[in-house]
């Protein structure tokens, strides 16, 4: 018989913030894609924090050293 075994999420306490500026186009850009793109209860802030990391994660993926050159995994 299997027993079910709950797995405990962790989840870290934000305690850095973080305030940026942005000029008027800027703003309604972020605007436009807030609205477009959020989904349910999603607030801004988590959307804003996912793009954000998103883009960080994929900059660092892409600049770490690697065995083989680019050309060479093709």
């Amino acid at each position: 018989m299997r027993r079910c075994v709950r797995v405990k999420k962790v989840v870290q306490k934000r305690t850095h913030r973080l305030v940026l500026t942005l000029n008027d186009d800027e703003m309604q850009a972020l605007e436009y894609y807030t609205k477009k793109y959020r989904r349910g209860t999603q607030t801004r802030s988590s959307l804003i924090r996912q793009i954000l990391m998103t883009e960080v994660i994929q900059r660092c993926e892409s600049d770490s050293m690697m065995l083989f050159k680019e050309e060479e995994m093709r």
